[in-house]
């Protein structure tokens, strides 16, 4: 009977515990996790919209960017034109 019952015990648990596990990771692509950089000089209003850990802001028609106060949440277009 130990036997069988320990094969029940291995069946359960490659069975069920699996079937019963938390959320898995979400996997991202390499160009999702690509930072640009912010060219041009961020205010200090703008060092406080910080991006999230997966490089996503919250804002609208903002994208995560990387300057010297951290990576950011710049406005399209505002900070990514290099000054020549």
């Amino acid at each position: 009977m130990k036997p069988l019952l320990l094969l029940f015990a291995v069946l359960l648990c490659m069975l069920l515990l699996p079937a019963l596990g938390g959320n898995k990771k979400k996997k991202y692509s390499q160009g999702e996790l690509l930072l640009e950089e912010c060219w041009g000089q961020p205010k200090a209003n703008d060092c406080t919209k910080r991006c999230s850990r997966t490089f996503k802001c919250v804002y609208r028609n903002h994208t995560c960017c990387w300057t010297y106060c951290g990576n950011i949440c710049a406005e399209i277009g505002k900070f990514f034109e290099r000054k020549k």
